[in-house]
């Protein structure tokens, strides 16, 4: 392991220098790497090779002529690519679903509690499978619920990143 962070800071360092570097194997089989060919030791000089190194990241030798402020560039492409409109239809749309659905669920399990009820003083098949039918429908809206937190939560992180203003996630 130190190996290899010794040979990216190598290569690193000698990508920023543009410097020649030299590898080797020794008779261990461990490769080696210098930008001194000096420090190659001699009984694996006639073996060392030069190789080319390039740079991993393209640095422009010029500045770019045109600035664009932070600010021009938000309004450009608003924040995180998005505008104000729909950043707030985005919140209002999950908040909305979750509303509903919340709002349902008492109703629904007053209608359980009296679906179990008429089961067990009739004990019909038919209530049986109406009380399971209603308990599955409440399962699946407490899941969509959750989900719909966790969606709610990524959009409030995304809205975080891209610095979308509070009054936005109204």
């Amino acid at each position: 392991m130190r190996t290899f962070i010794l040979l990216t800071g190598v290569m690193v360092m000698v990508a920023v220098a543009d410097a020649a570097t030299y590898e080797w194997t020794d008779s261990r089989g461990g490769v080696n790497f210098t930008d001194d060919s000096d420090k190659i030791p001699s009984k694996y000089r006639d073996k060392a090779r030069e190789i080319k190194v390039t740079p991993a990241i393209d640095i422009p030798s010029q500045p770019q002529s045109q600035s664009i402020s932070p600010a021009a560039r938000e309004n450009e492409s608003g924040y995180g690519g998005h505008d104000e409109t729909w950043w707030r239809s985005s919140f209002k749309a999950l908040r909305n679903e979750m509303k509903s659905i919340q709002g349902n669920l008492p109703g629904k399990r007053e209608e359980l509690t009296e679906l179990k009820r008429q089961w067990t003083i009739y004990q019909k098949p038919s209530g049986r499978i109406a009380y399971f039918g209603k308990l599955r429908e409440i399962e699946g809206d407490e899941a969509r619920v959750t989900e719909l937190e966790k969606q709610l939560a990524e959009l409030d992180t995304k809205a975080n990143k891209s610095g979308v203003p509070l009054e936005w996630r109204q």
